[in-house]
């Protein structure tokens, strides 16, 4: 069973959130990953160097990352990450849109309870429960709930709402947020 955290960030808010990963010695992999990858620890030197919307965040504590090669494709050759089978985390960014006019929601998402056949069940490591735990913690302490429920909005999220920026949901017909009891 999946967990996912949703949230909003600002620019600010994501900086400061890669500063508090550092003591967690996690490790930074895209979505498509090149063969000659170098996993980069994840601290607050990544703020503003990432370009990809989504990245997953390795736990290498837990156990190997488990790749499997792309066959077909653009992205032939690249490697992808089974995220049931590695102890990973998905952290897709909160992004503002090219216009600035609109920021979209991120979310943290992580396999770590799997399902279906007992015999073949495949069992993650209690750290990595672990490290989610922490993780959304560290989302979650400084964050307003959100109106509609279900997103946590960080500061500087809400003071782009203030500044007149919209908070959208991710996808094509990204439903309207604010923050809760929010008159405006």
């Amino acid at each position: 069973m999946a967990h996912v955290v949703r949230f909003f960030m600002g620019p600010e808010d994501e900086s400061g959130f890669l500063r508090d990963l550092a003591p967690l010695d996690l490790e930074l992999y895209p979505r498509i990953v090149p063969p000659d990858w170098e996993a980069r620890p994840v601290d607050g030197g990544l703020a503003g160097t990432l370009e990809d919307p989504g990245y997953y965040l390795g736990i290498p504590a837990a156990g190997p990352i488990t790749v499997d090669k792309i066959k077909r494709g653009p992205n032939r050759g690249m490697l992808t990450i089974l995220e049931v089978f590695s102890p990973v985390i998905f952290f897709e960014r909160s992004l503002l849109e090219s216009n600035g006019e609109v920021l979209r929601s991120g979310q943290l998402w992580a396999e770590l309870q799997v399902s279906g056949d007992v015999q073949r069940r495949v069992q993650k490591a209690p750290v990595v429960e672990q490290v989610f735990k922490k993780i959304s913690d560290l989302v979650t302490r400084h964050a307003r709930r959100s109106q509609p429920t279900g997103y946590f909005l960080l500061p500087h999220a809400c003071r782009l709402f203030k500044e007149g920026i919209e908070l959208r949901e991710t996808g094509r017909k990204g439903g309207l947020i604010r923050p809760y009891n929010d008159k405006r």
